[in-house]
């Protein structure tokens, strides 16, 4: 469970406002992720187990798309813990695995991606839900604010 911070409402904000525009896989999408992977990690080969919740449905490309040109199953340690913002080709350009691994690796995501097509927003719309994000940040950072005068005040 993560702990509620102000940083992880912010991120909460962000991603439920991009999420009307640019939904998230369904859940027969995921389990189109999961099976095309075979249940391994994109990345690293893991072997992961959806009963365990195991697998993260990953970004290739970190706060891009959230359609399924942009998606991959992915480990914990290689989602959370290494990859991070990096993209994708860099990151598995530096996991230590032999060369023909990361280019069967890499083959086979983008064969996923030419099987899906790379998502196409309107001019500006983007930019317009993003400006929307700001907005409401910038109200919940004032409110953060006068929460914490409120605190010092006991």
């Amino acid at each position: 469970m993560p702990e509620y911070t102000s940083s992880y409402a912010k991120n909460i904000i962000k991603r439920s406002l991009r999420e009307i525009i640019d939904p998230g896989p369904s859940k027969k999408e995921k389990q189109t992720i999961w099976d095309y992977f075979g249940s391994e990690c994109a990345y690293c080969g893991k072997r992961l187990h959806k009963g365990r919740r195991e697998g993260h449905i990953d970004h290739l490309v970190p706060n891009g798309a959230n359609q399924l040109y942009n998606r991959v199953l992915s480990c914990k340690e290689c989602n959370g813990d290494e990859k991070r913002d990096k993209s994708w080709k860099r990151f598995l350009a530096q996991k230590r695995s032999n060369v023909k691994i990361k280019a069967k690796r890499k083959a086979k995501i983008l064969q996923w991606q030419k099987r899906h097509k790379k998502p196409i927003f309107r001019k500006g719309v983007l930019s317009k839900v993003e400006s929307l994000q700001d907005n409401v940040i910038s109200y919940y950072e004032r409110n953060v604010e006068k929460a914490r005068r409120l605190r010092n005040k006991r």
